[in-house]
């Protein structure tokens, strides 16, 4: 039996495979997409920075319709700079997921819909010990 979930109502459809019948196609009603949105992965890079320092990192993410900025995320840590020279830190893979539902568009279920984001960063040394 395979059970196709579309909004919050599942749709079950039975299957029966009959003695010795080992194939089987199987034709469906169309269905709307659910849980339809996008997903933003970021990589950013810290230029020069000092050694044995930990710093703060901030990411905003807005979207913008019509001139206004609408914030749709954000995410906030901090790294740890262990090396003993001044160098470049590289962050990978930091995700936003947008579902549709929020989006600042008249057709909330519309995937196709045109959607426009602003990213702002932020990054300081936490540490209050002399920067070397």
């Amino acid at each position: 039996m395979f059970i196709f979930k579309v909004a919050s109502c599942p749709l079950t459809h039975g299957i029966c495979y009959e003695r010795c019948e080992n194939n089987k196609s199987v034709v469906l009603e169309a269905q709307n997409l659910s849980s339809v949105g996008r997903f933003l992965t970021v990589n950013t890079t810290i230029k020069n920075v000092c050694p044995n320092k930990q710093i703060a990192i901030g990411l905003k993410l807005y979207e913008t319709t019509g001139g206004s900025k609408v914030i749709k995320g954000h995410k906030m840590f901090t790294i740890q700079h262990s090396e003993n020279c001044c160098a470049d830190i590289t962050l990978s893979n930091i995700h936003f997921v947008l579902p549709e539902e929020i989006a600042e568009t008249h057709n909330k279920s519309n995937i196709c819909s045109r959607r426009t984001f602003d990213l702002e960063t932020t990054s300081h040394y936490i540490d209050l010990s002399d920067i070397e």
